[in-house]
């Protein structure tokens, strides 16, 4: 099922009326997204307080700069993600709103799975592991809470969701 057009989602019972003209609008076209997480990574640059736990960033969630290298240009992609502490990994999903393509940090991840990680002021190099089929199952619930749209989202679409363990190599 493919979420191109975003007038034909259904609302989740999870959020008002309100809320979700502004996710539709938000996630109607791969530009605005792309668009907005630029603007997101200069404002967590900025300032980086808080916002692995959420009280730094505009959305209220628990989100980490990625940075990835990519798989054509070798030149540093970074992008702000939504994550779950798991230990001490942390579990990215790459959503992309729902529509039916992977993100471009995964894409690139399967090419290379080091990465650096911003989580407030800590700069972390990871390794990038797709979980398990089992620990899938086990972390979606805990994930669900944490972001209740990525349930939403892999609902809308056929695409399995990639699920990623960043696990910490060093501190920098």
């Amino acid at each position: 099922m493919a979420t191109d057009n975003r007038d034909n989602l259904p609302k989740p019972e999870f959020m008002t009326e309100e809320q979700f003209e502004w996710l539709k609008k938000a996630t109607d076209s791969l530009d605005k997204i792309r668009g907005d997480a630029r603007a997101d990574v200069e404002r967590y640059r900025a300032n980086p307080e808080g916002w692995s736990t959420g009280k730094g960033s505009p959305s209220g969630l628990p989100t980490l700069l990625l940075t990835t290298t990519g798989r054509k240009s070798g030149e540093k992609r970074t992008t702000p993600l939504v994550f779950l502490q798991w230990g001490e990994s942390m579990v990215i999903v790459g959503s992309l709103a729902g529509y039916d393509q992977d993100p471009t940090w995964y894409t690139n991840m399967k090419t290379n799975r080091t990465c650096w990680v911003q989580k407030d002021h800590d700069q972390l190099v990871c390794i990038g592991r797709d979980v398990t089929d089992e620990e899938r199952k086990a972390l979606w619930p805990q994930l669900d809470q944490v972001f209740p749209a990525w349930g939403y989202f892999q609902k809308t679409t056929d695409r399995p969701f990639p699920m990623v363990s960043l696990e910490i190599q060093k501190k920098l």
